[in-house]
């Protein structure tokens, strides 16, 4: 589907001039909400006596050395942070004591070589075999990765809300700013090919809404000439619809609810500042597939801020309110706003230097009052292949059910065709693990050698210690969902490679008011030990054969046939103190060497 190609829709005639333009133009007031500024205001104090961070070369050239990236992203998104906090502080008080540090942090990211984290200098065409990036020569053009947008954004909106406070100590700022974004975010996204836009027919993920999201705001505000408003926008158009080609008619986000923040919320994004650009011209809020991308974020939440976390997610994301409500409203639908208010309950404070817009938008927003929205009972995206199935419509009360489908070449992809998730009143019982710290090797070749990449880490069993393998022929196929079970089946064989010698692999699984079973029924080409394994972040205690006392009160049981293990593990390069409030994990193994059986757990 391509939404604006459908609607045939051209900048030239659309796009207003850089004078007329108006940010937040669907705004009836524009003034920051005093409320929430005091917590800006509150951070800017604070850096006010922190030293800018240093980011000298050898710190870049540990990705490649060592493939440590966070010791030179955490300073990196510092500067960042400051210079936005200082700005916005500065905006509200409009006193002058930020203006100096602001100026500091500011010069600080201009004189960076390149905004193209170490990470992401392979994805340019620079040569690893560098280190670091060459940044120099008439005929370079810089290139645009998540980070090198969204500091081009950033910059943008320290012109947007301090330049005047700038210009009182020197214009030469606020003219560098104007000259780096045109150089290092305007002239390569006009000239320069990028994987990320797929414009070459490639496969694209959050990087194409969330880059254009931060390209159509440095251009908004600070390019003048009309011809290349246009030019960036009909590319924007173009390139978005290379994104909205790629979903499935069910809008699921196969990266998972956490990266739906820069996915299906960035496309938002894009949406409200091609609404600002073209006074309501360029709009496709009524395209159903629009609209069923907002919808996929409440169809995957459990209860408060903890969201169903296939593929590479923490356990916990916190989609902004007041963007939930204005992405409901504008596409019609009424669960998303109801969805969003119900958010407010968790917080509805945003402020992310690597999504300006919505930070911006968010400050001169009145808070939202929290309301009750009864959460539905079953969901299903059935492109997606992902069940939902809750015992009430009060999802902190009673028994919560998530299963998988699809295949094993998903996006931030793990081994996980036919995982599944139980919590109990909101509270996890058996879980997704998530995702470890990202290095190097989470986006290489060994990527697969993570333990929490694979399957034998997930809900899943192996075949001789066979796990499934990664790759779009990796697959569940005959998939059922039964909303009035509610239940979901699928065939998971094809998950496996051949040497793990499944025939068949049925699994179902079930919600029964607040019982969940799970039935696996399996036929191998010859007799193999079969482990199947079911992950915790309580410790789960044997109390006899066929009985295993889990977390909030519950209980799974299971047949005598079956060797029991509980291992405690230590889950090296995760924080799962953060994710789960634990040091360690828990995996429970159930065996039987067997050419076929079935398996049925009940947990209760």
């Amino acid at each position: 589907m391509r939404a604006f190609q459908s609607k045939k829709l051209n900048a030239k005639g659309n796009v207003l001039p850089y004078s007329q333009f108006k940010l937040f133009s669907d705004m009836k007031e524009s003034g920051f909400d005093p409320k929430r500024m005091e917590r800006i205001v509150a951070e800017a104090e604070k850096m006010l006596d922190t030293p800018i961070p240093m980011l000298p070369a050898s710190l870049y050239r540990e990705y490649v050395t060592n493939g440590n990236r966070s010791n030179y992203q955490n300073p990196y998104f510092k500067r960042r942070d400051m210079a936005i906090y200082l700005a916005a502080a500065e905006a509200f008080e409009r006193k002058g004591r930020f203006a100096e540090k602001l100026m500091d942090a500011v010069w600080a990211i201009m004189e960076e070589s390149s905004w193209v984290i170490p990470a992401h200098l392979y994805l340019h065409n620079f040569g690893m075999e560098y280190t670091l990036p060459p940044v120099y020569g008439n005929n370079f053009n810089h290139g645009i990765d998540l980070f090198a947008a969204s500091t081009g954004a950033n910059l943008a909106a320290v012109l947007y809300l301090a330049s005047d406070a700038l210009d009182a100590i020197t214009p030469i700022i606020c003219d560098k700013i104007r000259y780096s974004l045109r150089e290092r975010i305007v002239r390569p996204y006009l000239e320069s090919p990028f994987w990320w836009t797929g414009d070459d027919g490639r496969r694209v993920n959050n990087w194409n809404p969330w880059i254009l999201s931060n390209v159509l705001f440095v251009t908004a505000l600070t390019e003048e000439s009309m011809l290349v408003r246009e030019q960036v926008v009909n590319m924007a158009m173009r390139r978005l619809d290379n994104f909205i080609n790629w979903y499935k008619p069910d809008g699921g986000c196969d990266e998972g609810p956490a990266y739906w923040g820069a996915a299906g919320a960035s496309l938002f994004d894009c949406l409200e500042i091609l609404e600002d650009m073209s006074a309501g011209r360029l709009t496709v809020y009524d395209v159903e597939i629009v609209k069923n991308i907002g919808d996929y974020i409440y169809k995957v939440n459990i209860d408060g801020t903890s969201f169903v976390n296939f593929a590479d997610c923490a356990p916990k994301t916190s989609p902004n309110p007041s963007m939930l409500v204005r992405f409901g409203t504008k596409c019609n639908s009424d669960f998303l706003v109801s969805f969003g208010k119900k958010q407010a309950a968790y917080g509805d404070f945003f402020f992310a230097s690597g999504h300006i817009y919505r930070s911006l938008k968010t400050l001169i927003s009145p808070e939202i009052a929290p309301e009750s929205c009864p959460m539905p009972r079953a969901s299903y995206l059935p492109d997606l292949k992902i069940m939902t199935v809750r015992e009430t419509s009060d999802s902190a009360s009673g028994t919560f059910l998530a299963m998988k489908g699809g295949s094993n070449d998903e996006m931030h992809n793990h081994n996980d065709v036919g995982n599944f998730v139980v919590y109990r009143n909101g509270k996890p019982v058996i879980i997704d693990t998530g995702v470890g710290e990202y290095t190097k090797q989470t986006f290489s070749a060994d990527r697969y050698k993570l333990w929490f990449m694979q399957s034998g880490y997930h809900n899943l069993p192996s075949f001789d210690g066979v796990d499934q393998h990664q790759g779009g022929i990796y697959a569940s196929k005959d998939e059922v969902f039964d909303e009035s079970i509610p239940s979901f089946r699928a065939e998971l064989a094809g998950a496996y490679p051949k040497d793990a010698g499944v025939k068949s692999l049925i699994r179902e699984a079930r919600l029964d008011g607040g019982k969940v079973t799970v039935t696996d029924s399996f036929e191998l080409e010859n007799e193999k030990l079969a482990e199947f394994h079911y992950m915790c972040s309580t410790a789960p205690v044997l109390k006899e054969p066929g009985v295993i006392s889990l977390a909030e009160g519950m209980t799974m049981t299971y047949d005598r046939a079956y060797e029991c293990e509980i291992e405690q593990f230590d889950p090296v390069g995760m924080n799962t103190k953060g994710a789960w409030g634990t040091e360690v994990l828990y995996r429970i193994k159930l065996r039987i060497r067997a050419t076929s059986a079935s398996l049925t757990v009940v947990i209760e």
